[in-house]
């Protein structure tokens, strides 16, 4: 699987941004699961297989950042992101891989944050101050 693939394909393209705003992210939110920044670039690094074009956490991010809706959790430790993602139930790849993923995601789920101060919503102002 290629970059693209994994963006297109691997994850639904109903959970790109595309307006850029709450109702969007309202449309699908109850259907995403947020995934930890760390966990999807783990995910992405064990589903693309070109090494040339594969890319670095850096630039993965600043892609992700640009594909999908987030939420800032700052801790104490430093911040965290979570991608609101929809995975593709009908990539092949990601049916043979789900009940691995499913495993990663919910071992790095936000409630497992011990050092939470606040969060920062996706295309809001609201804060909670945890």
């Amino acid at each position: 699987m290629k970059t693209d693939a994994f963006f297109q394909n691997f994850i639904s393209p109903r959970c790109h941004k595309v307006e850029h705003n709450v109702t969007e992210l309202d449309s699908f939110r109850d259907k995403a699961v947020l995934v930890k920044a760390t966990a999807l670039y783990q995910i992405y690094k064990h589903n693309v297989f070109e090494t040339s074009g594969r890319l670095s956490i850096r630039d993965f991010y600043q892609v992700a950042g640009q594909y999908l809706y987030y939420d800032k959790y700052v801790c104490k430790h430093g911040t965290e992101f979570y991608y609101y993602v929809i995975f593709n139930d009908k990539n092949e790849m990601y049916k043979l891989t789900k009940s691995l993923l499913e495993k990663r995601i919910h071992a790095n789920r936000p409630e497992t944050l011990k050092d939470l101060i606040k969060i920062y919503y996706a295309v809001t102002k609201e804060v909670s101050n945890e």
